[in-house]
């Protein structure tokens, strides 16, 4: 199995199975696409359309021949992807390694543990997002039975009173001092500044 660090851009699986065809049959090519954050900032930067479409970060392919893989894998590293200069990939290079004892079983388990991750995160996320929910329901819907209730008492005359968790608060504004005043108020305030 060959690992391929980097994907370069409007470069796809197809595409890299052709151009690694050519040293041998390739059996499987698994690319992993970018985060959808990198993707969503990639496209906002570049102004939506102009930003083409998937890319991928980092790659592996399999070849049917071990001793294939291996070559390509020593030989590929650090060239040029292509050497036509009209060519999208031109002054790209091949980043590849050959991963001995490498197994593609590894990387299916990697890839459906990974799965199971983000699954399970989006599972507590989302309880996480009806607990707030009805929680905040729940403050509305006493809220409504406050107001009516302070509707119910108004209409029968009688003086509203303040539930036993509310205070009525009274805030002391503190006086200002004027830009030419001088005194003991100045120099308390600048004094606290200090």
């Amino acid at each position: 199995v060959l690992y391929i660090a980097r994907i370069p851009p409007r470069m796809g699986p197809a595409k890299v199975k052709t151009l690694l065809s050519e040293f041998g049959p390739v059996t499987r090519v698994y690319l992993v696409e970018e985060d959808r954050s990198a993707r969503k900032r990639r496209r906002k930067l570049a102004g939506g359309a102009g930003a083409g479409g998937k890319r991928y970060t980092e790659g592996w392919v399999e070849f049917e021949d071990k001793k294939v893989a291996r070559l390509v894998g020593e030989r590929l590293n650090n060239t040029p992807i292509t050497n036509h200069k009209r060519s999208v990939h031109y002054g790209d290079l091949w980043n590849v390694k050959y991963l001995r004892k490498f197994k593609w079983e590894h990387l299916t388990e990697k890839v459906a543990y990974e799965r199971r991750i983000r699954e399970q995160k989006m599972r507590i996320e989302m309880m996480q997002a009806r607990r707030e929910n009805a929680a905040y329901a729940e403050k509305v819907e006493q809220g409504m039975v406050l107001d009516r209730i302070e509707e119910r008492r108004k209409k029968k005359g009688k003086s509203v009173d303040r539930p036993k968790g509310r205070k009525d608060r009274k805030l002391r504004q503190t006086s200002t001092v004027e830009e030419g005043a001088s005194g003991p108020a100045k120099k308390a305030v600048l004094g606290s500044l200090v």
